[in-house]
C-alpha cells in the first residue's frame, strides 16, 4: 500500500499499528470493547493522519477538546460528508474520512463548498430551518434548530428564509457562521521528511 494525496489513516503510536479503515479499527484493536468510544484507555495514544501534495496533518479529532479536528484535517470547515460516485464539490474523488466526510485539497476549496452545497438542488429551495434539519440532523446528535437560529442570526435573515435567496455577502457569512460552529481546531502539519513522522506511516509513502 502506497499513500497518495487525499487518503487518512489512523495510527496506534504506542503499537506502530496502522489502518485506513474509515473508523478506528475498534474489533481488531480493542477486542471487547463496550462502545464507539471505548479506547480501553489508549485514546491518546490514537491519531489521525490524512495525507496531501506537500503536507501530512495529524490530529486527535476522536478525543473530545483535543486538536486536530476533522473539520480542519479535511481541509473541510462545513463536515461536508459524501458517499461513492456523490456530487463534485472541489473534493479528492473517492476520498472520505471518518462519517464519510469528505477531504479537500485546500481549505479555500472546502470552504467554497459549503456555498455549492447550500446553493445545490437539494438545499436552495429549503427554508433555513428545514436546511439545517437536513444539513446536520439531529440523528447525528446535533440540535439543528439552534444550528439553523445561530446561523440566520449571523447572516441577518429570519430562519424562514429560503437559503437559495440569499445574496452572496450573506452566503459568505453563513459560510464562516458553519465554519465557527463545526469547530475546525488546527492539529499538526508535518513535511515528508519531518523526524516526527512515525516510521510505519513513512514507509508508505510515495
Amino acid at each position: 500500500m502506497t499513500l497518495e494525496p487525499g487518503d487518512h489513516l489512523w495510527y496506534w503510536s504506542t503499537t506502530g499499528r496502522v489502518s485506513t479503515d474509515l473508523s478506528i479499527p475498534q474489533a481488531d484493536w480493542f477486542p471487547g470493547f463496550q462502545g464507539p468510544t471505548d479506547y480501553q484507555g489508549h485514546g491518546t495514544e490514537i491519531f489521525n493522519y490524512v495525507v496531501y501534495e506537500s503536507e501530512i496533518v495529524r490530529g486527535q479529532p476522536h478525543m473530545r477538546n483535543h486538536p486536530g479536528t476533522y473539520a480542519w484535517l479535511n481541509n473541510n470547515p462545513g463536515n461536508i460528508t459524501g458517499q461513492p460516485g456523490g456530487p463534485d464539490f472541489g473534493q479528492y474523488p473517492g476520498k472520505f474520512n471518518w462519517h464519510h466526510f469528505l477531504i479537500f485539497p485546500t481549505w479555500d476549496a472546502g470552504f467554497a463548498a459549503i456555498a455549492q452545497l447550500l446553493r445545490g438542488s437539494g438545499y436552495a429551495g429549503l427554508t433555513v430551518l428545514a436546511a439545517f434539519q437536513k444539513y446536520a440532523p439531529a440523528s447525528d446528535g446535533n440540535d439543528p434548530a439552534r444550528y439553523a437560529k445561530d446561523v440566520a442570526a449571523a447572516a441577518g435573515v429570519d430562519e424562514s428564509a429560503i437559503v437559495g435567496d440569499l445574496d452572496d455577502d450573506q452566503m459568505l457569512i453563513m459560510q464562516s457562521k458553519i465554519t465557527e460552529i463545526e469547530g475546525a481546531v488546527a492539529g499538526e502539519s508535518l513535511a515528508y521528511d519531518s523526524p516526527d513522522l512515525p516510521a510505519e506511516i513513512a514507509a508508505l509513502l510515495p
